[in-house]
């Protein structure tokens, strides 16, 4: 009976298990800035179902964080991934970029990586629905603020934005953050 009862619990933790969200690192090559940039994608459990596309979600971290930021931040991420039956992207974007393109380094091209090279990656190698309607980015500080920034610029990439604590007025602050 115990062996019975031990055996039960496994399947019950196995099926579980087969059910939940996936969370993969993967390693997006950034042609405008020649190196790999990595992100944390979050696909649902009904992913799996060959014939489904989801919308997707950009999380983008804040000033010294990194592609790991969110997943450690909201540790729920998957749950809600199966809940809500969408797609988390959470790509790095450099220890300060803001997610700009720097007018004086052109090894740094955040938001030609985040609003052309990502996206077109994204959609490509997973069942996205492809449109703005279907696609949303947000962020934490310097991530809502390029998240914003980002939606404000690429109108026809995103439907929705939204930023937590984002930086949103950098002008302030020209010395701080390696804004300069």
């Amino acid at each position: 009976m115990r062996n019975y009862f031990l055996l039960l619990i496994a399947c019950s933790t196995l099926s579980f298990m087969a059910e939940a969200a996936t969370v993969d690192t993967i390693a997006v090559y950034s042609p405008s800035m020649k190196k790999d940039i990595k992100c944390v994608i979050i696909t649902p459990a009904a992913y799996k179902k060959k014939n489904r596309h989801f919308p997707v979600v950009y999380l983008l971290h804040g000033y010294s964080g990194n592609y790991a930021q969110w997943p450690e931040l909201a540790p729920q991420l998957p749950r809600e991934a199966d809940e809500m039956h969408i797609i988390f992207v959470c790509p790095d974007g450099g220890y300060n970029s803001w997610y700009l393109d720097s007018p004086v380094d052109p090894a740094i091209r955040y938001e030609t990586f985040m609003s052309n090279e990502l996206i077109a990656y994204i959609d490509s190698h997973y069942r996205t629905i492809p449109d703005r309607q279907h696609r949303a980015i947000t962020g934490l500080s310097m991530g809502g603020h390029g998240a914003l920034y980002l939606a404000f610029r690429h109108k026809n990439i995103y439907g929705a934005a939204g930023a937590t604590s984002g930086g949103v007025d950098i002008r302030p602050f020209p010395n701080k953050w390696d804004l300069k």
